[in-house]
């Protein structure tokens, strides 16, 4: 197989992925912030229902502790679009995977240099 052929049937094997991802995932995941809140009585470990205001106490008693408020509006929040429901979920996904092998497509060719 050539190394063109085997790089496109790469990509067409992440993009599948890509799309199925937002079907397959968890719609409780478990990750950093679900662990966080659990800590902070903000929500059970095992569920997902969100105690609003305790986890505005338990964030304001992390940034009181640390003396850090860094905060910022990402562009597509929880790897979704607003307001375009599994549509942008799965644009988001997409979006992302193309812009990583993107990025890892010009650095190997920067890197790829024979000045390098």
């Amino acid at each position: 197989m050539e190394t063109k052929q085997f790089v496109i049937i790469g990509i067409a094997i992440a993009l599948v992925i890509a799309v199925a991802a937002p079907f397959l995932a968890s719609g409780n995941p478990d990750g950093l912030e679900s662990a966080f809140f659990s800590i902070y009585d903000a929500k059970p470990f095992m569920g997902d229902e969100l105690d609003e205001d305790a986890a505005g106490a338990a964030e304001e008693q992390v940034v009181a502790a640390t003396g850090n408020d860094f905060s910022y509006e990402a562009f597509m929040p929880d790897y979704s679009i607003p307001g375009l429901d599994k549509t942008g979920e799965v644009l988001a996904v997409v979006l992302g995977t193309l812009l990583m092998l993107g990025l890892v497509y010009g650095v190997a060719r920067i890197a790829a240099r024979p000045d390098n």
